[in-house]
């Protein structure tokens, strides 16, 4: 865990204008507590602060407690007049603060006191006047007393005496107090400028003149000019307080006198040098450990003394409440770092997941704290079976490594704080004075206030403005715990901010926040039950009355007449007819999500949550969307909270399994998808999951039985229906008819759904030569593999003989694709587009061509192509089958000599047979080819980097008996999701008597390193029946060819296609043995291999763009070629281009 551990130096650091962090009387009673002693309540506490100069650090408490006195005392006259005038513009009556020598001081009698803070001027005493001081001090305690005493300590401090004699050592001849002044400043300077750099102290002097400079003339003249800031060691400290009846407590910083805050090694010392439980004695020890030169000590009578701990007790973490302003930093596409910024813009970062989530939580609940309890249900991972005690334990653990850190942004407290106990029923903005400082918030943290909300009272006026300052300005108080309110109050708030968002960042930054605020006790969050009876009285009114059967009936015939618009159009006036109706915006979420467009589903919920937000299925319902925008991290914390809360919600199951499978969690995720499965077995989505996870664990026939599930559930759905025939290519076990045959069944279900279309007149002019306006479909247009093969055409083409069109099905938007829309004629985005309205899109801007890059994969639009919108219809890259549409005019094979015996059968398109002189946009500055390493090591080393998916039973049973025969090679398998994949291939190829030395797994990588990793291999095993595309031309640039096993389908030709185009034929095996057998041969012919390896790359670089045929020289003369058939009413037939 890396952590902001800069330990402050309240002394040092002590400023006239803002509070001393760790010396609120809410932080002393806590640090006294984990030391085994009870402080009074900060509530109605009287507080004395010696040295408190302008009072600047007496004002929150002041403010935050009404009910509570204090009196501040400093010698410095015109530092007590400032802050007596923000005394009374603050119009505080409980706060006095007084000009006052000790002498003076000893001499009066103020009363008890709670709390006596001492430091500043008060600090650099010693002496007999320090121990007059503590035993002032020890008679004005009362019964819970306690007291925090500043001073200077050896060994650190004799770094300060040679900086005492330095500057009395120039300043002895000055005659008055400002030549002085001037001289110890002039001094000052010397040191900064001229310390040799052979001085053994150089760093230790530099630091402490630096602070030494930062000074005031009087704080100056205090500390080095008078001969006060006498030293100590702490031994002698303790004995000058145990004379004066006092005992000492610990430190106010308590991660200061954690051995292990400085690092095990020291901690691990300490305890072996010094192993008794003498508390002072193994705090002078890390004192000469660590240097230190000043101490913040926590001191009560020593008749108190016998309850003290000898160690801070982790178990009184449990009694304490938690707070910190702590926000995320995020990543793109949806991910979320392990980063956060905190309100004073500190950056600190942990990879410790508990922490991370006890961090989340802190910041939603901000500025208020949360309890032990609260934090334990907020952080337990509800997919995890682990035991109630054991997640306590694990939380502690992690609060007492944050608070050993010393996080200057983590608070604590005993019960709760004074944000969660105020009453105000609308949220203010905390007392400020204008432009005079300071700005304070009530966890002694100070910050220059925003001119826009001096003077600002009630925030809630900025949101009826709607504007983006006013809402940034709103955000900004929050962030810096400059508003309070009551837990009602924040909820008020926190829904106008949903109704009003117009940004979905909008709602995924105040949801949390808003949950933790709607909460009760038992969720896990900050309503109490006062608040409810309030809320109940005085909540905005909503119904929830059904939609009228009517428009309901409309809202589904537009829906199945795919009249997206009007649908939508419909069910928005619903909403202005009726805006406090729940199912009138829960409609509208239902249109927007169904016909595409998910954000404006997220603001209609959005709408819903800011009328009621403690309905879990909203909640639920939300994630599923937040998944389905690419928000993922967010996504699945909120299924979290919404398991935590209710566990019967299967939507939310379902999208924690989701995401889990996104990033590869295999475990999580098939325990999520189980649970989902038993709350819904007969839900097309949960089974379309279940089919995914199974799918990912290389269980494919499992998968395809839940995929035919889905199917029978949802037949409406054509995306399940699509994921079915994929899954069907990845079965060896299933013949090529019957997969056509399944295709085909696609087509007539389309077909059917469409109804009896109207032919389509086309418009176009069928001049054969003219520019033709070329269209693609796809969801891929981003960094995808289908880029990696449309980019060199798509670089290449004749824009004087070709006008491009895309249309992009998705929301994925990156440098890629903002590479492709450059470069393109036209570039639009019909992700929330009905298959009609894109049909009718696609007529209107006449395109003659239209390309279909995704096949049966995701984001497809296959319905739309049924349709026919464009006269000649092509599917390409996306998809190794048939797309089963009777209107798909074409399917273009690239770089595959024309074998219609093999493949025409398989398809419901005639085949474009098209040689491709670059099909493939290599990684620029990538890894060089190495030679051969199987040279070196003597043995060959095989890998693969296909999909889990792809590696099946028939696949390992080859693999198992190439690595047996070949008993001293090895085997690379990577891109493995899981521990319980790589297991499971591991068992298989062990069971065929693969030996364990012979497996290396690897995870998934980044592009350079995934092409590095080839300088390890000599030979890439393909996969069968469906053969690797991407991969393998990724280790042909890289100079490794793969071995593939040509089967009867265009996905088991792929590896065909690439190796062919590279001329490595010798490559290509036609059954099982002969696949075994070629892999084999290789071991005896590795002088040939390494001559392969080291002209790949050349050969690929040759292919790519020479005088006379460049990337798209025969992919246009293939369009301009079906455009002349079709303009001379040719029916679509196989042609062959280029070879």
């Amino acid at each position: 865990m890396t952590l902001d551990t800069a330990a402050s130096h309240p002394t040092v650091s002590a400023a006239d204008r803002c509070p001393l962090p760790y010396t609120s009387p809410t932080h002393l009673q806590a640090v006294t507590y984990l030391h085994g002693i009870v402080a009074a309540d900060p509530e109605r506490a009287r507080v004395l602060e010696l040295g408190c100069m302008s009072g600047a650090n007496l004002l929150p408490f002041a403010t935050a407690y009404p009910q509570a006195q204090a009196i501040g005392i400093d010698l410095d006259e015109e530092k007590i007049a400032q802050g007596q005038m923000w005394v009374q513009q603050y119009g505080l009556t409980n706060l006095q603060l007084q000009a006052m020598d000790l002498a003076s001081l000893l001499d009066s009698d103020l009363g008890k006191f709670d709390y006596i803070i001492v430091h500043g001027v008060f600090g650099l005493i010693g002496g007999e006047a320090r121990s007059a001081l503590l035993a002032y001090c020890h008679r004005h305690l009362s019964a819970k007393g306690v007291v925090c005493f500043s001073y200077s300590t050896y060994p650190g401090g004799k770094t300060e005496e040679i900086l005492q004699d330095a500057l009395n050592l120039h300043a002895s001849l000055a005659e008055t107090p400002e030549q002085q002044q001037a001289s110890a400043r002039a001094m000052l300077s010397y040191l900064s400028l001229g310390l040799s750099a052979d001085n053994p102290q150089r760093t230790a002097i530099a630091t402490l003149v630096e602070e030494a400079e930062k000074l005031g003339d009087v704080s100056l003249a205090l500390n080095y000019l008078q001969g006060l800031n006498q030293p100590c060691y702490l031994l002698d400290f303790n004995a000058q307080i145990t004379q004066e009846g006092l005992s000492y407590v610990g430190e106010i910083e308590p991660h200061t006198e954690i051995a292990a805050h400085y690092g095990e090694q020291v901690d691990s010392l300490l305890r072996a040098i010094c192993p008794t439980g003498n508390k002072i004695l193994k705090q002078q020890y890390l004192d000469f450990n660590v240097g230190r030169k000043r101490r913040f000590s926590l001191l009560v009578a020593a008749e108190r003394a016998e309850k003290l701990e000898s160690e801070i007790d982790t178990s009184r973490l449990d009694k304490l409440s938690w707070a910190g302003s702590f926000r995320r930093v995020m990543l793109n596409k949806g991910l979320a770092s392990n980063a956060y910024i905190t309100n004073t813009g500190i950056q600190i970062s942990t990879d410790h997941e508990l922490t991370q989530q006890i961090l989340d939580v802190l910041g939603n609940a901000w500025p208020a704290s949360v309890s032990f309890k609260q934090l334990i249900f907020n952080t337990h991972f509800p997919e995890r079976e682990n035991d109630e005690q054991e997640h306590e334990k694990n939380v502690r653990e992690s609060l007492y490594a944050l608070l050993k850190q010393g996080i200057s942004s983590i608070h604590f407290c005993v019960g709760e704080c004074a944000y969660r106990k105020s009453e105000f029923s609308a949220l203010r903005v905390l007392p400020n004075c204008g432009d005079i400082y300071p700005a304070f918030n009530y966890w002694y943290e100070s910050f220059t206030l925003p001119s826009e909300a001096q003077g600002l009272k009630i925030p809630m006026g900025l949101l009826d403005e709607q504007e983006e300052g006013s809402l940034a300005l709103l955000d900004e108080l929050h962030h810096k715990g400059l508003m309070i309110g009551s837990a009602l109050a924040w909820q008020r708030y926190l829904q106008k901010r949903m109704e009003l968002a117009k940004d979905v960042n909008e709602v995924i930054h105040n949801i949390n926040p808003l949950i933790m605020y709607s909460s009760n006790a038992s969720g896990g969050g900050l309503f109490k039950a006062s608040d409810i009876i309030k809320a109940e009285k005085s909540r905005k009114e909503f119904v929830n009355d059904p939609i009228d059967a009517q428009v309901k009936r409309q809202l589904y015939d537009l829906l199945q007449k795919q009249k997206y618009d009007e649908a939508r159009s419909l069910a928005e006036e619903l909403t202005v007819k009726q805006p406090n109706n729940l199912q009138n915006w829960i409609t509208l979420e239902r249109i927007n999500f169904v016909t595409g467009d998910k954000n404006a589903a997220i603001f209609s919920l959005a709408k819903v949550i800011s009328m009621h937000s403690n309905a879990w299925l909203v909640y639920s319902e939300l994630s599923s969307l937040l998944h389905n925008t690419y928000h993922y991290w967010e996504a699945i914390n909120l299924a979290y909270r919404v398991i935590r809360c209710d566990g019967s919600i299967a939507v939310a199951w379902n999208v924690v399994a989701l995401v889990y499978l996104k990033f590869e969690n295999m475990a999580g995720a098939e325990v999520c998808i189980e649970k989902a499965i038993k709350l819904l077995p007969n839900d097309a989505a949960v089974l379309n999951a279940m089919a995914m996870v199974l799918d990912k664990k290389s269980d494919v026939e499992s998968a395809i039985d839940y995929y035919r599930k889905a199917v029978t559930n949802a037949p409406e759905d054509l995306s399940l229906y699509s994921n079915l025939l994929f899954a069907l290519l990845h079965n060896a076990k299933i013949p090529a008819s019957e997969i056509f045959s399944e295709h085909l069944s696609y087509g007539e279900v389309v077909e059917k759904r469409n109804g009896a279309l109207a032919p389509v007149h086309y418009l176009q002019n069928k001049d054969p030569d003219r520019v033709l306006r070329v269209g693609f479909v796809s969801g891929d247009l981003y960094s995808h593999p289908v880029s990696k093969f449309l980019s060199p055409v798509w670089n290449d083409i004749d824009h004087q003989h070709f006008s491009l069109y895309a249309y992009s099905t998705s929301h994925h938007y990156d440098d890629v694709t903002r590479m492709l829309e450059k470069s393109s004629t036209v570039w639009r985005n019909v992700a929330s587009s009905s298959d009609t309205e894109l049909f009718e899109l696609i007529k209107r801007d006449e395109i003659d061509i239209l390309f279909d890059l995704s096949g049966h994969t995701g984001d497809n639009r296959l319905s739309m192509f049924a349709m026919k919108p464009a006269p000649i219809q092509i599917s390409w890259i996306g998809y190794p089958g048939t797309t089963g549409l009777k209107a798909m005019d074409y399917y273009l094979v690239m770089n595959h000599a024309p074998y219609p015996e093999v493949l025409a059968h398989q398809f419901t398109e005639k085949l474009l047979y098209v040689l491709f002189d670059r099909q493939f946009e290599p990684v620029v500055n990538g890894p060089e080819v190495n030679d051969l390493p199987a040279l070196t090591n003597g043995y060959l080393t095989f890998a693969s980097f296909n999909r889990p998916t792809k590696i099946n039973d028939t696949v390992l049973s080859a693999w198992g008996k190439i690595l047996v025969q070949l008993p001293t090679s090895k085997m690379i398998i990577g891109a493995l999701p899981s521990m319980q994949t790589r297991e499971h291939i591991r068992k298989k190829l062990e069971a065929q008597g693969v030996q364990p030395e012979q497996l290396i797994f690897r995870e998934r990588v980044n592009i350079m390193n995934y092409l590095a990793m080839h300088q390890e291999i000599d030979v890439l095993l393909d996969t069968f029946p469906y053969t690797g595309g991407t991969t393998t031309n990724y280790a042909l640039w890289m100079g490794v060819p793969t071995l593939t096993l040509a089967g009867e389908t265009y996905a088991a030709r792929q590896g065909v296609v690439n190796l062919g185009q590279a001329g490595l034929n010798e490559f290509i095996a036609h059954s099982e043995a002969d696949y075994i057998d070629k892999a084999i041969s290789w071991n005896n012919r590795l002088d040939e291999l390494n001559q392969i390896r080291h002209s790949l790359r050349k050969k690929m670089e040759h292919d790519i763009d020479t005088a006379d045929v460049t990337a798209s020289t025969y992919f246009q003369q293939a369009l301009r070629t079906v455009w002349k058939a079709y303009c001379a009413d040719e029916p679509p037939k196989s042609y062959s281009i280029g070879h």
